[in-house]
């Protein structure tokens, strides 16, 4: 029986999500993927990659924020990095705990009150009063502050929430921005804000992956085989099972 998710494919599902893979953890072009497949003996023009990439990349990451724990941390890092869309900056809002782990992201095409507002909010909206941060540390641009604030009248945020702005505590996620940068770059660049956003949210459920935020879900968590089984792991999301031998 087709895969529902992979119908009118004239591609395996395994090939797919190779691509998906491949295109979201390591810094190439589509043509350097499709070049990549035909040494494999598979065919594929560069342009369907980009369109498995575009159709496939949102489903990822709903399907991993399902398998996203939910856990108690007591100091989250926010901050922004710049991607350049058709030629205009646009801002990638991030946060990430103290493990390192990223917690959620923002695509924005202004850096303000409202943008920060709705980057927190979105970051907050899966974390009950128990399991909210106790500290937030940000960066000195006022719009934080603001949105802080405002979470805190609306009764989304506890009052007792302190925001700090200590420069060296925000190192860990200004290092973590890093990887992504280089995908973003990477990939040529963007020319419509949809596709940028699609793309990103790819390299960032994939950054999450890799990260281990998503082992416990494997079946062997071993050094030696843990690459596989996190490929494994994302395959099964989409209802595809890959013996390795």
């Amino acid at each position: 029986m087709t895969n529902p998710a992979f119908k009118w494919k004239n591609f395996a599902p395994e090939i797919i999500l190779w691509c998906l893979r491949w295109y979201g953890l390591t810094p190439m072009s589509y043509a350097n993927l499709s070049d990549m497949l035909a040494e494999r003996g598979v065919s594929v023009n560069h342009s369907t990659i980009y369109r498995w990439f575009m159709e496939y990349a949102p489903a990822l990451r709903k399907k991993l924020r399902r398998h996203q724990f939910i856990r108690a941390d007591s100091l989250w890092q926010l901050d922004e990095t710049y991607v350049k869309v058709k030629g205009k900056w646009h801002y990638l809002y991030r946060a990430i705990n103290k493990q390192g782990e990223t917690l959620d992201f923002y695509f924005s095409q202004k850096r303000n009150k409202n943008a920060a507002y709705q980057f927190l909010k979105l970051c907050l909206r899966y974390y009950d009063v128990d399991t909210q941060p106790k500290t937030l540390n940000t960066d000195k641009h006022s719009s934080y502050a603001h949105a802080i604030s405002r979470l805190k009248k609306e009764g989304r945020l506890q009052a007792d929430v302190e925001q700090w702005q200590v420069k060296y505590l925000n190192n860990g996620i200004e290092s973590d921005h890093a990887p992504i940068k280089k995908l973003v770059v990477s990939s040529g660049g963007f020319k419509i804000r949809k596709r940028a956003w699609s793309t990103i949210e790819e390299f960032e459920s994939l950054r999450m992956l890799n990260k281990g935020q998503f082992d416990f879900w494997l079946r062997h968590n071993e050094g030696k085989t843990l690459i596989r089984e996190r490929s494994a792991f994302m395959n099964r999301l989409f209802n595809v099972e890959v013996i390795y031998q």
